[in-house]
């Protein structure tokens, strides 16, 4: 490993050290008005995780929290944005080692995820450093239905239901129609590691909402100014998490659970669960 490399880590390590265990994270619950949802999906709940980062050999409360958090809320559909552990581009080696020890570590807890529908994953840059086959396995070990351009349709009461993911932006190869069908004109929400994977979705898919990842909410907020970083062009310095105006269709970035090093820490931007329920839009308080 390169000397310079080398140390950048090792201060990042010690800054984790430093920082303790990571805090609880918030739950953000959030509804989606959906123009024509079956009223027998009305109040369909999905959860999303994103960016989980985690060290390998470092505590795991967050996540065994996290997981509680997410079956309580008894959700339909849990979702994961992509971003498991730490790894580098230029560090495969390592990043396959650390890879292996955090899948290994999260596979107890992440286990436990319940919903009546299943559990869906996307992959992230960062799982496509490490190896994305090999993480692809684990999250197929843990339960998860891995929708790399893949779609999963589903039929309720005579009632359909699309979730779609795409292969991640900037590692990955993007199919524009994330799997699906253009001509099924049934609800769909997409899910993108990358909140600017949603910039390449074909015009002619239906896409009700996209949940993204990636940005860490910025990671650190400035007051006054907002995100130095986000790592996204759909997201400015004060748009880095939250929902995110933009002309192709609604986008959820969530702040996720975890950080990445060499900067294993959060300021002013909490991590986050997000809570998201679909609503028919005749529904909705005029």
């Amino acid at each position: 490993m390169h000397p310079l490399r080398a140390t950048v880590l090792a201060l990042g390590r010690a800054l984790r050290a430093v920082s303790g265990p990571r805090r609880r994270a918030e739950t953000s619950v959030a509804e989606l008005a959906i123009r024509d949802l079956p009223r027998s999906l009305d109040g369909y709940t999905l959860v999303a995780l994103g960016d989980l980062h985690h060290a390998p050999g470092t505590d795991l409360a967050w996540l065994r929290e996290a997981v509680e958090t997410t079956n309580a809320a008894a959700p339909n559909a849990v979702v994961l944005l992509g971003d498991y552990g730490e790894s580098f581009r230029r560090m495969p080696s390592q990043s396959r080692d650390w890879y292996r020890d955090a899948m290994r570590e999260m596979t107890p807890e992440l286990s436990r995820l319940r919903a009546a529908d299943g559990v869906f994953a996307v992959l992230g840059n960062h799982d496509h450093y490490a190896g994305a086959s090999a993480v692809v396995d684990w999250l197929e070990q843990v339960g998860a239905t891995v929708l790399v351009n893949r779609c999963h349709r589903m039929t309720k009461h005579q009632a359909a239901l699309r979730i779609a993911g795409l292969d991640d932006l900037r590692e990955g190869t993007i199919d524009p129609l994330a799997g699906c069908d253009p001509s099924d004109d049934v609800p769909t929400i997409v899910l993108s590691h990358n909140p600017d994977g949603l910039l390449r979705l074909d015009a002619r898919l239906r896409v009700d909402a996209v949940l993204a990842g990636h940005t860490h909410g910025g990671q650190i907020i400035l007051p006054g100014f907002g995100a130095p970083i986000t790592m996204a062009q759909s997201c400015g310095r004060r748009t880095a998490s939250g929902w995110i105006t933009n002309p192709r269709a609604p986008l959820y970035v969530t702040r996720g659970l975890g950080e990445q090093l060499p900067l294993p820490m959060r300021i002013n931007c909490p991590s986050e669960i997000l809570v998201l329920r679909l609503r028919a839009a005749s529904q909705q308080p005029a």
